[in-house]
């Protein structure tokens, strides 16, 4: 049975629908975080990426563990766009490439919401990796320059490697609740990756994942809203 067929049965997989508490459970996680990441800031950041620095920091396996979602960043506004085209043409689809439609969106807004928020804080970065940019580890900066940095060299916060991946597990477990394990030891490597490699601080990954639950849980809403409105 597809998602969109007018004799579709109201009591499909979890999959059709995803219950008001468990959407709310998603906001919480996303409130949560944020806060988590306001502690980290003053008493956490520094801490961590001193640790990963002298025992974690080079390792390659790490570092491409880090680098887990890097797929999505190419992948998604292709997806989100052949899909949707399909979609639009064949008014219905199966829940998975519903599903890949909504993470794929997801992924693309975090993508360009996380962009724009690097430029709003402009923080600074753990290291030292492009344009000769000041770091904690070099130089010992550990600071915002709000609208000021401008540039890659100054965008570490939010991360957008979190935030995509938890824009597009945040879709797969919302609908499909048999994917939430596989889900969740992605977002745990990837964390870990970025925290052990010093790409990031810990709040910059806090950030990343409040910003990818936010919009994957909007995208998911968005659709059962959509949804709901045609069966009215």
């Amino acid at each position: 049975m597809t998602e969109l067929s007018p004799n579709a049965a109201p009591a499909n997989p979890p999959a059709a629908a995803t219950s008001t508490p468990c959407l709310r459970t998603a906001w919480f996680c996303a409130l949560a975080c944020l806060l988590l990441a306001l502690v980290a800031i003053p008493w956490i950041d520094r801490p961590v990426v001193d640790f990963a620095h002298a025992h974690t920091q080079g390792t390659r396996w790490i570092q491409h563990i880090a680098e887990l979602p890097a797929p999505l960043f190419v992948a998604a506004w292709p997806t989100f766009l052949i899909v949707g085209a399909v979609l639009f043409f064949r008014r219905k689809l199966p829940s998975w490439a519903v599903t890949l439609w909504l993470a794929a969106g997801a992924v693309g807004v975090g993508s360009l919401a996380k962009q724009a928020l690097k430029f709003v804080f402009g923080r600074t970065w753990p290291a030292t990796w492009i344009h000769e940019n000041p770091s904690y580890l070099r130089d010992g900066v550990f600071e915002f320059r709000f609208f000021g940095g401008g540039s890659a060299a100054f965008a570490s916060f939010p991360s957008g490697h979190l935030t995509v991946m938890l824009a597009f597990t945040t879709v797969l477990a919302l609908r499909h609740q048999v994917l939430r394990v596989p889900c969740a030891i992605a977002i745990a490597l990837t964390a870990f990756g970025q925290l052990a490699a010093a790409y990031h601080w810990t709040s910059d990954a806090l950030a990343g994942a409040a910003l990818g639950i936010a919009v994957g849980s909007l995208f998911v809403m968005g659709w059962q809203h959509r949804q709901a409105s045609r069966h009215a």
